[in-house]
C-alpha cells in the first residue's frame, strides 16, 4: 500500500494535460475546494478544465476530430487585453465614465463604422495569434459568454456575491447600487487595484463562464467568486457585464453588422448569412460557416412555427425615388406573424408571434379559431393585431398602446379586435420571401379572402393599399388614411422581396412627426464661440409624474440667438432662477448650469423613447425644440405615462 501525498499530486498535475485522469477518482464529492486550498488549483480553473473535457468527450462520441490539448486551450491573451481592445469599445462607455469608474483614459467610444472594422477584424483574426476558437470570438462579440445558453446568474446573485466577499448586509449593498446605478461598478469598486499578478487568461475566464449553466448556484458563486478575486478593475467590471450579458453589442440592435463580418469571415453571401440569422441565432449559423461553409446554410430554412425576425422599415416617403410604389395603410397596432403547420395527421398547430419571437397566441382572445380557419394547410402571415374603440360619437381605430392593454386584460374600453394581413411569407410547403411583394400579395388575397364570408371571432382581412403612380397621388392616399384616423401609410417597392431581419430600404414609413410638450427645468451654459450660439447651449427638459412631480428625462439643444434671447427674458421676467447650480454630463466633460423653477413649456420633437437598462429611467433620442408653448403651464405638460406608451409601442409594431 503506497500514501498518495499532495507533492505526488503535484508532480502529476506537471506532468498531464488531462485534469480528469487526477480527478476523476478522487469520490462522489465536488474537489474543487480541495484542489484550490491544496494545490493552488483555482476553482475558476477546475471549472475550466472539467468544461473542457466535457466537451471533448461529446466531441468524440460523435466522431469529431480530436481537440487540443485541455491545457493548451487555455493558453490565450490576457483577459485585460480582450477587455480593453474588444469588450470596452463595444460597451460604448464614455471617457469621462471610464475615468471614473475604472481610473484609466480610455479613447473615445468607436463610430458606427470602426465599430463593425473592430468586430470584423477581430472575428477574422487567426486563432492560434488569439488563442481563441471562432466560436468563442462570436460570443465575445455579442456579450453572450454562456453560448446562447442560459446561465441563471442574475443581478441579485451577482449582489450576494459582492455582500459575501464584503461582509456587508443586504440593505448596504442596495443602497450602494442605488448611489452608482450598476452593478458593474460594484464589481470595479470591489477589485480595488488596476491590475493583478499572474493575470487572467481571456480563455480560463471565457470558459469558466461557459461552464455556469451546468452547475448550481453555490458552485456558480464560488467559480465567480473565484475569478472577481483574480481581476483588476477593468477585468472585473467587463466580468459582471459578461456574466448580465452586457459586454457585446447586442444582437437585436447590431444584427446587419455580425452578418457582414460573419459573411467576410466566411467567405459567403452577406444577404444569405443575413436570412440564415434571422430564422435562427448566429452561433448556429456561424458553426454551420465554420464546419460546411455557405452550402451549410442551406439547412436553415422557413417553416411554420420557428420564429424569426420579420422585415422592418428602413426609410422615409420622402426619400422615394422610385414608381409605382404600392402605398398601404399604416396601422397603429401590434406587430404579429400568424403561423399555421397542419401535419400528414391533419393536426393542426397555430402561433402568433411577435418581431422578439414570442409567441402571443393566447393573449389575442379567439386569434386562435381565426389562424384554423384559414383554407390552406400551412402558411406564415405578416400583419398587424389593430383594434377599434366604440364610442358615442362614433368608432375610431385604437392606438398601439390600447390594443396592448386590451391584450393584457387592463383596457379602460372595450376594443374590438382585427387582424390587417400584410405580406404571405410561407405557403404549403414554399417559401416565397424571394418572390415580388405584387406576387406575394396576389397569393394572400387567395388566402384571406374566403374567411370573409365568415364570423372570425378576430377578423382577418388584407390591408388596404393602392398603387400610387407619382408623388402626388402619394399624398392624396396619405391624406386619405390619416382623415380615417390612421397612423399614416408604408411605401413598398411592388418588385421587392421580403427581407427577413432587416431594415428594408424599399419600405418607407411616412407618418406625422412626434412632438411631446415638456417643461425646461435647468439651463446649460453654452461652451461654443460660434456667433449664432445663445447663452445657454442646451436645456434640462421634465415630464410630470402621476403625482404632478417633475421628472427629469434628459437634455435637449439649445435655440438660436434670437429665440434664446427671449426665453432668458421670459426666464428673468418671471424669477425663475432658483440660485442652485446644476451640473450635466456631455460628451467634451461636465458643463455648468442653473436650475430653474418649473414654469417653461416647450414643444419637442425627437426620433425615439429610449429606457435605461439598469435604472428604467425615459430618455428622449435626438430631442429638438421646435416651438415655445406660451399658452400652456407646467401642469398641462405631457407625462412620464405618454413616454411609457410610446416606449411600448413603438416596439409593438
Amino acid at each position: 500500500m503506497r500514501v498518495v501525498s499532495v507533492n505526488d499530486v503535484r508532480g502529476w498535475l506537471a506532468e498531464k494535460d488531462d485534469l480528469g485522469e487526477l480527478t476523476g477518482g478522487m469520490g462522489a464529492h465536488d474537489p474543487a475546494g480541495w484542489l484550490d486550498e491544496v494545490l493552488g488549483l483555482p476553482v475558476h480553473l477546475h471549472a475550466a478544465m472539467r468544461h473542457l473535457l466535457t466537451a471533448e468527450a461529446d466531441a468524440d462520441a460523435e466522431g469529431a476530430p480530436p481537440a487540443p490539448a485541455s491545457m493548451g486551450r487555455l493558453a490565450s491573451i490576457p483577459f485585460v487585453s480582450l477587455c480593453r481592445g474588444l469588450l470596452l469599445p463595444l460597451s460604448g462607455l464614455s471617457q469621462e465614465k471610464a475615468a471614473w469608474v475604472l481610473r484609466i483614459q480610455a479613447p473615445p467610444p468607436p463610430n458606427t463604422a470602426e465599430r463593425e472594422a473592430l468586430i470584423r477584424d477581430f472575428l477574422r483574426r487567426d486563432s492560434a495569434q488569439l488563442g481563441l476558437d471562432p466560436f468563442t470570438r462570436l460570443c465575445c462579440v455579442l456579450g453572450d459568454p454562456f453560448g446562447g445558453r442560459a446561465a441563471g446568474i442574475q443581478r441579485d446573485s451577482l449582489i450576494t456575491l459582492l455582500q459575501s466577499l464584503q461582509m456587508r448586509t443586504r440593505r448596504e449593498m442596495l443602497d450602494q447600487l442605488a448611489r452608482v446605478g450598476d452593478v458593474s461598478v460594484l464589481f470595479a469598486e470591489h477589485a480595488g487595484v488596476a491590475h493583478r499578478e499572474p493575470k487572467l487568461t481571456a480563455a480560463e475566464v471565457l470558459f469558466a463562464l461557459r461552464a455556469l449553466p451546468d452547475l448550481g448556484r453555490t458552485d456558480k458563486l464560488a467559480v465567480l467568486r473565484s475569478l472577481l478575486q483574480r481581476c483588476g478593475r477593468v477585468e472585473a467590471w467587463c466580468l459582471a457585464r459578461l456574466v448580465q450579458k452586457k459586454a457585446g453589442f447586442g444582437m437585436e440592435v447590431q444584427g446587419p453588422v455580425l452578418a457582414r463580418a460573419l459573411a467576410d469571415v466566411f467567405q459567403a453571401d452577406p444577404e444569405q448569412v443575413a436570412h440564415a440569422m434571422a430564422l435562427s441565432d448566429p452561433f448556429r449559423v456561424a458553426h454551420l460557416l465554420a464546419t460546411e461553409g455557405a452550402a451549410g446554410l442551406r439547412e436553415v430554412q422557413l417553416q411554420p412555427l420557428v420564429p424569426f425576425r420579420p422585415a422592418l422599415a428602413g426609410g422615409k416617403a420622402s426619400e422615394n425615388r422610385s414608381y409605382p410604389t404600392w402605398v398601404e395603410r399604416k396601422y397603429d397596432g401590434i406587430r404579429l406573424l400568424l403561423h399555421k403547420s397542419t401535419d400528414a395527421h391533419g393536426t393542426v398547430l397555430v402561433a402568433a408571434y411577435t418581431r422578439n419571437r414570442q409567441d402571443w397566441l393566447e393573449l389575442a382572445r379567439g386569434l386562435s379559431a381565426s389562424v384554423r380557419a384559414l383554407p390552406v394547410r400551412n402558411c406564415i402571415i405578416d400583419g398587424e393585431l389593430h383594434g377599434t374603440i366604440i364610442r358615442a360619437d362614433g368608432p375610431r381605430p385604437a392606438g398601439v398602446y390600447e390594443v396592448y392593454k386590451a391584450l393584457q386584460g387592463e383596457a379602460t374600453r372595450a376594443v374590438q379586435l382585427r387582424f390587417a394581413a400584410f405580406d404571405l411569407l410561407y405557403l404549403d410547403g414554399h417559401d416565397l420571401t424571394a418572390r415580388p411583394l405584387v406576387d406575394r400579395r396576389g397569393r394572400l388575397a387567395a388566402v384571406v379572402g374566403p374567411t370573409s364570408m365568415f364570423p372570425l371571432p378576430v377578423p382577418i382581412d388584407v390591408s388596404l393599399g393602392q398603387q400610387a403612380a407619382n408623388h402626388e397621388e402619394v399624398n392624396r392616399l396619405y391624406e386619405h388614411f390619416r382623415a380615417q384616423g390612421y397612423e399614416g401609410v408604408i411605401l413598398k417597392d411592388p418588385r421587392s422581396p421580403y427581407r427577413l431581419g432587416q431594415r428594408d430600404p424599399t419600405w418607407m414609413k411616412r407618418k406625422p412627426e412626434v412632438t411631446l410638450d415638456l417643461v425646461i427645468i435647468g439651463a446649460v451654459f453654452a461652451v461654443t464661440e460660434k456667433r449664432t450660439a445663445g447663452m445657454f447651449g442646451s436645456y434640462v427638459i421634465a415630464a410630470r409624474d402621476r403625482n404632478g412631480e417633475m421628472v427629469d428625462i434628459g437634455d435637449v439643444a439649445g435655440l438660436d440667438v434670437e429665440r434664446d434671447r427671449e426665453l432668458q427674458q421670459v426666464i428673468a421676467r418671471e424669477g425663475l432662477i432658483t440660485g442652485r447650480r446644476v451640473t450635466r454630463q456631455s460628451a467634451s466633460g461636465e458643463r455648468s448650469g442653473i436650475e430653474l423653477r418649473p414654469f417653461l413649456v416647450v414643444s419637442v420633437r425627437f426620433e425615439d423613447v429610449l429606457k435605461d437598462t439598469t435604472t428604467g429611467e425615459l430618455k428622449l433620442r435626438g430631442p429638438k425644440i421646435v416651438a415655445v408653448r406660451s399658452d400652456k403651464g407646467p401642469d398641462e405638460a405631457d407625462t412620464i405615462g405618454t413616454l411609457e406608451s410610446l416606449y411600448v409601442g413603438e416596439r409593438l409594431r
